[in-house]
């Protein structure tokens, strides 16, 4: 027995879908796999908004619904008898149609994603950072370059708040293990890509609390 459905939320963000005539649902499909492979397009969004007579929210959340339903789909390898019960969410046969495709021409794309997904990735355990100040220079007497360079300690594994990993290398002493595990790396910016860096990994960190990014990385996992 399959283990496809539709959750509830998903089922309400997708009434877009269901409203729109087939060319549309495979313009929205399309802009749904655009996002897996090159991110949002905030700008595509306000003009898809503008020509469905809707918000740009709704239009984002009916494709990250789109999304859902092919990541919850490869993972439960649906059939097309499985799909055949969307006909009860209110999907014409026009739309069970372009979804089943939509799902099929994209299983490979999404099935090499998820095993790169759960494929262990570096965690930050620590950082370590130093400004470095140029004052003058005999071809410039008046010069200050201020950069920050950054060592970024890295790790597979987690640990208990991480004190095993942090403070390793005052023992002198590296398991095998540890060593396959760990990677340092060395970054050096300035003070104005720094604060660019920071803004963007603070927008991200204010993203991924969001529900609908949830909603994505529980799909995915």
């Amino acid at each position: 027995m399959s283990a496809f459905y539709l959750k509830n939320e998903q089922r309400e963000h997708l009434k877009l879908v269901r409203e729109k005539s087939p060319e549309d649902v495979v313009e929205l499909c399309k802009s749904a796999f655009e996002y897996l492979t090159n991110g949002p397009n905030s700008t595509k969004y306000d003009l898809l908004a503008k020509k469905h007579s809707t918000s740009p929210e709704q239009v984002r959340a009916s494709i990250e619904a789109l999304i859902c339903l092919l990541i919850d789909a490869t993972k439960a390898n649906v059939t097309d008898e499985d799909f055949e019960n969307l006909r009860k969410d209110g999907f014409s046969s026009d739309h069970v149609a372009i979804l089943m495709q939509f799902v099929t021409s994209k299983r490979p794309f999404v099935e090499s994603s998820i095993k790169w997904a759960n494929i262990k990735s570096y965690r930050l355990i620590n950082l370590e950072w130093r400004l470095e100040v140029k004052i003058s220079s005999r071809s410039l007497l008046n010069q200050t370059t201020v950069m920050v360079t950054m060592k970024l300690n890295l790790h597979t594994e987690p640990k208990s708040e991480n004190r095993e990993l942090i403070n390793f290398e005052d023992n002198k002493i590296v398991h095998e293990n540890e060593a396959k595990n760990r990677k340092d790396i060395i970054v050096q910016t300035d003070i104005n890509n720094l604060l660019h860096i920071i803004d963007v990994l603070e927008q991200a960190m204010l993203e991924s609390k969001s529900r609908r990014i949830r909603n994505l990385v529980e799909a995915i996992h």
